[in-house]
């Protein structure tokens, strides 16, 4: 069971993200102490977990805005040994291998590029994975029967991630339809993102056949919990 922090970025700052209202996301703060800034937060983390992948939603790429990636750039670099899956709301599969491509050439590697159905157009999937190995984020907004269906005719088995944005915030599982997904992809790794409140739902997950979920509110309320002590993560 791989447990991911999500970390969403707005105008280079880490931000709080809540049922999916982007344009209400607020710099991230636990208690007094400010963690908007993703080095920072990352490093923190990483003193107490060890921290094997992280997901990275660029927000301001994804609603049309300009971009993060001289940051995202300088995430990657500061942490090699951390795999990143990201987020930046590709649309087509050109704009995926040039983004690959422009890392490739500054020798980054340590990374994994997240196609969102939010925003990808209606090409062939199959496009979106000619040159290297992707994962599709399955974006729960009512278009969601339309991807399933196309990712069922894939020839490929690609890691599939259920985002549930309007449960972020740990407003609660989806369990009855986590349980149908998983059994119309039995043969795909698959995660869970959106509406853990508590732990012990993260081991449900893996006995219901998760290989791991994506996680934020419940790590920022552990930091909130154990701020005046140790902090640490039992993962």
């Amino acid at each position: 069971m791989e447990n991911i922090i999500a970390i969403d970025l707005k105008k280079n700052k880490v931000v709080k993200a809540f049922a999916g209202l982007r344009f209400n996301y607020k710099p991230l703060k636990i208690n007094s102490n400010d963690f908007s800034n993703p080095i920072k937060f990352i490093s923190f983390l990483n003193k107490k977990i060890f921290l094997k992948y992280i997901y990275i939603a660029d927000l301001d790429s994804i609603s049309c805005y300009s971009p993060n990636y001289n940051l995202i750039i300088k995430i990657l670099k500061t942490f090699p040994k951390v795999t990143f899956v990201i987020d930046c709301g590709f649309e087509y599969p050109i704009s995926v291998n040039n983004f690959s491509k422009t890392l490739k050439k500054i020798s980054i590697y340590n990374f994994k590029v997240i196609l969102g159905t939010e925003k990808i157009k209606k090409f062939s999937l199959r496009s979106f994975f000619l040159n290297s190995e992707n994962i599709i984020s399955l974006d729960f907004n009512g278009k969601e029967l339309y991807w399933i269906k196309k990712i069922r005719l894939l020839n490929i088995k690609p890691i599939l991630i259920f985002m549930f944005l309007k449960n972020v915030g740990g407003r609660g599982v989806e369990w009855k339809r986590i349980s149908n997904l998983l059994r119309i992809f039995p043969n795909n790794k698959c995660f869970v993102a959106g509406g853990i409140k508590y732990f012990g739902e993260i081991n449900k997950l893996r006995m219901m056949g998760s290989c791991g979920v994506i996680i934020s509110t419940l790590i920022h309320k552990k930091i909130s919990r154990d701020n005046k002590k140790s902090l640490e993560f039992n993962f």
